[in-house]
């Protein structure tokens, strides 16, 4: 089922003459909660290798897939108070980092974080194991992160925690209007290197409740995203909670016209 799942998305940017960036499905695979499951394999690892063998089944064309080593904030990803301090951080996640970087992931991605004091720790945590990596952001509809810190304001607090910094940021699990651009400063955007977005416009309180499948237009998300490639400079563009091929399938399909 998961080559079935990562192999529709690598056709479409195959298809396009793009890169493509496809991630290990280890947002909660940490020390803690293999231990709850009395999970003693090495799934980070395993993950990673599983990852490697299905890039090389795409021949001479496996030189445009990167492999991103995954992981979460610990607790709920929308509930900012609950998010670690920047030690607990360290201590927390440095664990996981270290089983994927070990693996041989092309780098390190934090997905889904509503926090900026875990996301430092994580962010120094990465540091230290000599693999690029990329901090990703929740963001709400007034285009901050959910502990109502600026994007900028955390941009700046991690660069200069960290050595190195990262290789940029991302913003994920919200929809593209919600950065609302004309309101950022310019200067996040020497930083923010990408954006996965949600299918729907609603906020993630809305969508944590709801019970069906919940997409805007694709022609919708698919415009937002574009522009924020073509006026921006955003460089990597993906899709997160209910999107599916035919999402980045639009923006292949429509990056270079007009």
């Amino acid at each position: 089922m998961l080559s079935q799942f990562f192999n529709e998305y690598i056709s479409v940017a195959h298809r396009a003459r793009v890169p493509i960036i496809i991630c290990t499905t280890t947002w909660r695979a940490n020390k803690e909660r293999l231990s709850e499951a009395d999970e003693s394999r090495d799934v980070n690892e395993d993950t990673v290798d599983f990852l490697k063998q299905l890039r090389c089944t795409w021949s001479s064309w496996k030189e445009n897939i990167a492999i991103g080593g995954m992981i979460g904030c610990k607790n709920d990803c929308y509930t900012p108070s609950e998010g670690l301090s920047l030690q607990d951080a360290y201590d927390f996640h440095s664990w996981q980092l270290n089983k994927l970087a070990d693996g041989g992931v092309d780098f390190l991605i934090a997905e889904s974080l509503p926090a900026v004091p875990e996301a430092t720790g994580i962010a120094q945590a990465m540091s230290k194991t000599a693999k690029p990596y990329i901090i990703s952001f929740v963001i709400n509809r007034d285009g901050k992160i959910l502990d109502g810190n600026t994007l900028e304001s955390a941009f700046h607090e991690i660069d200069s925690a960290c050595d190195p910094a990262p290789t940029g940021y991302m913003i994920n699990c919200s929809y593209p209007s919600f950065l609302n651009v004309d309101k950022q400063p310019g200067s996040i955007f020497s930083r923010l290197i990408g954006f996965i977005a949600n299918a729907s416009s609603l906020d993630q309180s809305e969508l944590d409740r709801a019970t069906t499948l919940k997409a805007d237009d694709i022609s919708d998300w698919g415009n937002r995203m574009i522009e924020l490639n073509k006026k921006y400079g955003v460089k990597i563009l993906g899709g997160c909670c209910g999107t599916n091929r035919e999402h980045l399938k639009y923006i292949v399909q429509n990056l270079n016209k007009n």
